[in-house]
């Protein structure tokens, strides 16, 4: 415990001391930058606002926020979710901000009785399930702290052969297959990691296991990463990741009412009509748990990549030596969640909407996820708060999203966005999403392209409190290790040294921003501080493992607010919006270049047209280019309102333009070209996604088909860009 808090008090006393000095001269290095969308004049004024408005979230006041957040574990749909949202409402109107909860009614399974895992052969050893309490933490004895499960299991009764399948995706059934394994009418255990644990159970569905069981694997988070709590930031051997399986790569949401809001009046899917639920028991287990089971499985020695941390080979089992008992009990019922929505009208384009989104449920207390990023929007929004009183007023309108249910699939979000779709279809302009805003000290990003120059901007006028360099500075740092070799200019400098820019990912799925572009085509992002965090999903994700191995400071709480509220303001703010087109069909080049590398190897290049795409490509580039020629030059004309408006308008449009109304291949609700979830990759993006499945499925009439689609979508976002420039 000491040597804990002695170089907490010494962090502490830099933040005091150096941190307002470090942030003085951050400020004062950039003030001669004018800002990308802002005439010299509105440039001034904005900076003037952003510095006011990043003096104003404090260390203590974050840690506050998030002690209360934390005090109760508060699973979705529970009376102690409720009392959050009743916080986050209340904090929200005493900042003077308009805010209201949004009801909606979901499907929403809770565990009704003990769920049963045992050995059953070669001899009868009952697992324990229960994660074990630490003496250092109080939290981890609270009784409200939901048992081990997965969301949307299916109640299940089955006793079978074990096959342990690696991380339980398609190729590893298939390496199952070449030793001879089958897992049809056996009972699987799979580790967590590589993909969506939904994508797990569905894939053990296709292939007829009968059940499911999903282990936290050392190797992946547990003892081979570092020491574990209450030592380290580690999962321990009794901890094991809570979670929904739900098909997400399907459609998140309700999963009674696909596509529709889950609101009175709303027809309803029958549970057996419902196309997102697994039909097998799944259940989650800690390592030291999966140890009794995997131990004992004899057959084949794993295949390569299967084995894990352990300290034993793994055999991958499928005979009668090893036998399972699963035995789950959910209680399936439609319970309301609650939405906070919270608004800063705009004062000159009232319909133009800026969203900012982040989910409230945890499956037990969530201090790390997703209550950091729940404390982050509460300091952005005492910070907007403070700036009202002295007279601000944003452009635009800014809405402060706090979400429910996002941990069963994105339910609040979702739902709320398909109540809205038309008029968020016209007024969103962009949506910034923050899940997990800290878990350690390493920033990083994913968007769209065309908020690459952005996001890029804001870290680099934020400081980070470890280093004293900008937060740009640091993530750039990390970029360049990373990849030594990359020949990019430094845009931080202006030096002609060929060093890594800062790298920003692309968006899959699994948090709040899915609905919003890949169903409705709304610019995006998602950002936080990444770090050692082992304890996802598990009871010790609590005040105290926050306090101790996350941000002991809180400055990094203090940080993403700063941040988040920063790239806001100047979208709310910004005379011309910065969104930049030019990056996107960089991008959208090397993605094609890769499917077709692949398409190229797997010689699956008939019937692929690449030069209409080529060319497609070659025009929204060229198209974008001219825009944003023209959007400087609007800016820089007092009496060219009309016309930045027309180009404000065709930037927010193009995003639209790049979906489909048609949705993708076997899963419509998404409906975006470039971007969405892989059909087995769940969080992890799959870019130009129906082409890069063909390609998968090695079907070159789908691909083409797929290849079209993409190809007339970029038409229309080039049209619409030329149409604003005339």
């Amino acid at each position: 415990m000491k040597n804990v808090r002695r170089p907490v008090i010494a962090v502490l006393i830099f933040a005091l001391l150096g941190f307002n000095a470090s942030l003085r001269s951050v400020w004062s290095q950039n003030n001669s930058t004018q800002l990308d969308g802002f005439t010299a004049a509105g440039s001034a004024t904005e900076r003037n606002w952003e510095t006011e408005f990043r003096t104003i979230p404090e260390a203590a006041s974050a840690r506050e926020h998030l002690r209360r957040l934390t005090a109760q574990p508060h699973v979705a749909g529970t009376k102690e979710d409720y009392d959050t949202a009743i916080y986050v409402r209340d904090q929200m109107r005493s900042y003077g901000i308009s805010s209201e909860l949004k009801e909606y009614d979901v499907l929403l399974p809770y565990p009704r009785q003990p769920t049963i895992v045992e050995l059953v052969a070669p001899r009868r050893e009952r697992l324990a399930l229960k994660e074990a309490v630490v003496p250092e933490d109080p939290s981890s004895s609270n009784p409200k702290i939901i048992p081990l499960f997965n969301g949307y299991s299916a109640t299940g009764d089955v006793t079978a052969p074990l096959v342990y399948v690696n991380y339980g995706l398609p190729p590893d059934y298939d390496a199952l297959k070449k030793v001879g394994v089958d897992v049809k009418g056996k009972i699987v255990l799979a580790r967590y990691g590589n993909s969506f644990r939904g994508v797990k159970a569905k894939v053990a569905q296709d292939n007829g296991a009968v059940g499911l069981i999903i282990y936290s694997d050392p190797a992946d988070d547990g003892y081979m990463q570092g020491d574990v709590f209450p030592k380290g930031p580690w999962r321990p051997a009794t901890s094991a990741q809570r979670g929904s399986v739900q098909f997400l790569s399907t459609s998140p949401g309700d999963p009674l009412t696909p596509g529709t809001p889950a609101i009175p009046g709303t027809p309803r899917l029958k549970m057996e009509e419902a196309t997102t639920l697994t039909r097998i028991p799944v259940q989650p287990i800690s390592y030291g748990d999966a140890r009794r089971l995997l131990e004992p499985l004899q057959g084949p020695l794993r295949p390569r990549g299967f084995q894990g941390g352990l300290p034993f080979a793994y055999h991958v089992g499928g005979t009668a030596g090893v036998r399972v008992h699963l035995k789950t009990d959910m209680d399936y019922q439609v319970r309301k969640i609650w939405n906070v929505i919270s608004r800063i009208e705009g004062a000159e384009e009232k319909d133009r909407w800026v969203v900012m989104g982040n989910h409230r449920d945890a499956w037990t207390f969530g201090a790390v996820d997703p209550n950091s990023g729940t404390t982050a929007m509460l300091e952005a929004a005492r910070a907007f708060g403070g700036l009202l009183k002295k007279g601000w007023q944003p452009r635009r309108t800014i809405v402060l999203c706090s979400w429910d249910g996002e941990e069963y699939g994105l339910l609040g979000s979702t739902e709320w966005v398909e109540e809205n779709a038309t008029e968020l279809k016209q007024k969103a302009v962009v949506y910034l999403n923050v899940d997990v805003a800290v878990s350690g000290a390493n920033f990083g990003a994913a968007s769209v392209p065309s908020m690459w120059k952005l996001i890029r901007a804001a870290t680099r006028d934020v400081p980070d409190p470890k280093t004293g360099k900008t937060v740009y500075q640091q993530w750039q740092d990390r970029t360049r290790d990373d990849s030594p070799d990359a020949e990019l200019a430094d845009a931080e400098t202006g030096s002609d040294t060929k060093i890594a820019e800062a790298r920003i990912g692309a968006l899959g799925s699994g948090s709040d921003f899915t609905p919003f572009l890949q169903h409705l085509g709304i610019p995006s992002s998602d950002m936080g501080f990444g770090g050692d965090y082992g304890v996802y999903h598990s009871a010790y994700d609590d005040f105290y493992w926050m306090s101790h191995f996350g941000d002991p400071t809180f400055m990094y709480h203090v940080t993403a607010a700063r941040l988040w509220g920063t790239i806001a303001m100047r979208l709310a703010d910004s005379a011309g919006l910065p969104l930049d087109y030019r990056d996107y069909a960089t991008q959208v080049r090397e993605f094609f270049a890769e499917s077709m590398k692949t398409a190229r190897q797997r010689k699956l290049t008939s019937g692929i047209d690449e030069k209409q795409m080529n060319d497609a490509i070659d025009a929204f580039s060229s198209e974008a280019e001219k825009t944003e020629r023209a959007r400087q030059d609007a800016i820089a004309q007092p009496r060219a309102g009309a016309r930045l408006q027309r180009i404000n308008d065709a930037l927010i449009a193009v995003e639209r333009d790049l979906t489909d109304a048609r949705g993708l291949r076997g899963r419509n609700w998404y409906t975006h070209q470039i971007y969405a979830p892989g059909t087995y990759t769940g969080y992890a993006a799959q870019p130009l996604p129906d082409f890069r499945q063909a390609l998968e499925d090695r079907n070159t009439v789908n691909a083409g088909e797929a290849l079209n689609r993409i190809v007339e979508a970029l038409k229309r976002a080039t049209e619409t860009l030329r149409k604003a420039r005339d």
